[in-house]
């Protein structure tokens, strides 16, 4: 018989608990932590993000993080584009498409 105990012991070893992911680069991956700070902080929203994403790039969000970077906000995307192809891209967390 396997041993349920000991096989849920590992696998939570293995993973890193929520405390330390993002701590080493600044990033955030759960939203309900980062959801506050983009209110606070006058960010585009991830709503807002995706509508520019979709009309600019032809691309949908697969993945959004938020990350702190030289004193201020960007956002850490994989976007899927319309031939289902995937790519990362960072953008500014204020004006996403400024340059």
């Amino acid at each position: 018989m396997k041993h349920p105990l000991l096989i849920a012991a590992l696998l939570a070893a293995a993973l890193p608990s929520q405390s330390s992911v993002g701590q080493d680069d600044g990033c955030i991956g759960d939203w309900s932590v980062a959801a506050p700070i983009v209110r606070k902080e006058g960010l585009v929203s991830v709503e807002e993000l995706s509508a520019q994403i979709r009309a600019r790039l032809d691309a949908s969000i697969v993945k959004t993080t938020l990350c702190q970077e030289k004193g201020d906000y960007a956002f850490r995307l994989v976007v899927r584009g319309a031939q289902g192809q995937l790519k990362s891209l960072t953008l500014d967390a204020r004006a996403p498409f400024s340059r």
